[in-house]
């Protein structure tokens, strides 16, 4: 896949007597210039010397700007519909697909749609496939994988919050321009690295967040949770969420435990504060913090 733009000495060949572009023989350097020239498409590049020969497909994807637009302004307009389902991706799709140049971009952006489609499903959001992957995750996976490399807002909230989902706190930080992905994510990174953290409410910075118009419930959810105030002022956010803890896949009670031992410890709450630290101590990514979080609970408890 060609996602970024190229000049003539990228498609420079060695060693080749002939080449030819879909079928036509041509120059080494006409095929150069013409490769570093196209836009989109898959091009096929034969090239051989002597007995040997081999193939190539290249497939280009290198959005123009005002192709990269209408793929934006669709997605706001299925936004602001307020609505998720498959007639309203299609009808996005359908909207996004006049930007021929930004096709990586628009099915990126509807393989998280659908993804989130999947997850919020009434009757089986825990589906999977043949593997036993969730269908939601391949779709998410999916999407990250078309819209790693583009600089828009929406691309860079979808892989923040996704980072986010699989715990990747040091990408969801680099990874997004959201302030709520990025400071919930910064928080975790911080906590698991036995350093100060902020605690604090993060929730004044959500306001304009992109990402709040395209997370999951769930997500929505932890996000909520993950930027709530460890300073004793907010526990019962945390608490309310603990009876459904078992519900959570095991990456989301780990975010939910991390954040529970800390508020509840906040409020002094030693008992309940322990019970989720302990949950966590024999994690290989909690030894720093679960370090200083004994510390400060034995201090409490004294």
């Amino acid at each position: 896949m060609v996602t970024s733009p190229s000049v003539s000495a990228d498609w420079v060949t060695s060693d080749v007597e002939s080449i030819a572009i879909n079928g036509r023989e041509t120059s080494p350097s006409e095929a150069a210039g013409f490769l570093a020239s196209v836009k989109v498409g898959v091009q096929t590049v034969a090239v051989s010397n002597g007995p040997l020969e081999r193939r190539f497909e290249f497939d280009f994807c290198l959005a123009e700007e005002d192709d990269l637009c209408l793929v934006d302004q669709a997605l706001e307009k299925l936004i602001s519909s307020r609505e998720l389902g498959r007639n309203a991706i299609d009808t996005f799709i359908m909207r996004a697909g006049r930007g021929v140049t930004a096709r990586r971009y628009r099915e990126g952006v509807a393989a998280y749609l659908y993804g989130v489609l999947a997850r919020e499903a009434v009757e089986d959001p825990g589906r999977v496939d043949a593997s036993g992957a969730p269908i939601y995750e391949q779709r998410y996976n999916s999407a990250v994988s078309l819209l790693s490399t583009f600089d828009r807002p929406a691309a860079e909230a979808i892989c923040g919050l996704v980072a986010l989902h699989y715990n990747q706190f040091e990408l969801a930080v680099r990874k997004t321009n959201s302030h709520r992905v990025s400071d919930v994510a910064a928080r975790f990174r911080s906590l698991l690295a036995g350093g100060a953290f902020v605690t604090t409410s993060l929730a004044d910075r959500s306001h304009g967040s992109f990402d709040r118009a395209l997370s999951d419930s769930v997500t929505e959810d932890l996000m909520d949770l993950g930027a709530t105030a460890l300073d004793g002022t907010q526990s019962s956010m945390v608490t309310q969420l603990l009876p459904s803890l078992g519900e959570l896949r095991p990456q989301d009670q780990f975010k939910v435990r991390l954040i529970a031992a800390e508020a509840l410890l906040a409020v002094g709450d030693i008992d309940g504060a322990s019970r989720h630290g302990e949950a966590l101590r024999h994690s290989k990514e909690t030894g720093a913090w679960y370090a200083g979080f004994r510390t400060r609970l034995q201090e409490v408890g004294r």
